[in-house]
């Protein structure tokens, strides 16, 4: 069942919206190829709520209690320091619309190279672009790391499963995950590094040492 949000049609424009946000009412505007744009506002908590089930790859059921559509979160305006969000836009959409949107990455599993070698994990990309139907967007997609087997290998976005009816957008020449070597190599090799650069300046400093000593004793005869 999609996320229902209700939402009233705003009368209050410009500046003065701020009077708005002071109350606990976040202005939101709705748009779309088959709709006329409106200016509307929602609940600050509400939407907060609503946005934090959906993300921006699932849409929201817009209701003003006459009317409901379906519609997904796509810019929202933030404040510069404090990062409350000032001001929403929704894209609505009707079901059979084709969209293009991120979708989040779900790595699932574990990797040999990481269980049985020590590398370490890096996720690459968050999020990967695809294009389907709006009632065939998928919450998330999953990638299976156990392809993983050794160090600095990675896994691509070709090597990505989607569900029927949905095309991936993204290149898929794109890196999601790799394996790398384990720090600790990494920090012993800069240890040993520092030692010898440490021996190295000792020597060089003894070997000035004796020259100016050498220096000093010809100088007394």
């Amino acid at each position: 069942m999609s996320t229902i949000l209700q939402i009233q049609k705003r009368t209050v424009e410009g500046k003065k919206v701020k009077t708005l946000r002071n109350i606990g009412i976040t202005p939101i505007h709705l748009y779309g190829s088959k709709v006329e744009s409106s200016s509307m506002q929602a609940d600050f908590k509400a939407l907060i709520n609503a946005l934090n089930e959906t993300g921006f790859s699932i849409p929201i059921t817009l209701a003003d209690g006459e009317n409901e559509v379906l519609a997904f979160a796509r810019n929202v305006q933030r404040h510069p320091l404090t990062e409350q969000i000032l001001h929403v836009d929704f894209q609505v959409v009707n079901k059979e619309d084709e969209v293009e949107i991120e979708v989040p990455v779900n790595l699932l599993g574990e990797s040999p190279a990481v269980k049985n070698l020590g590398g370490i994990l890096i996720k690459l990309m968050e999020t990967i672009k695809i294009s389907s139907k709006v009632d065939q967007v998928p919450e998330s997609i999953d990638l299976d790391i156990e392809g993983i087997e050794s160090l600095e290998q990675s896994l691509l976005v070709s090597d990505i499963e989607v569900p029927d009816g949905v095309k991936v957008i993204t290149d898929d020449t794109f890196a999601i995950a790799r394996v790398i070597p384990p720090r600790i190599e990494v920090e012993e090799t800069e240890e040993v590094e520092d030692s010898l650069a440490s021996d190295s300046d000792q020597e060089s400093d003894g070997d000035s040492q004796d020259s100016q000593d050498s220096d000093n004793s010809g100088n007394k005869e």
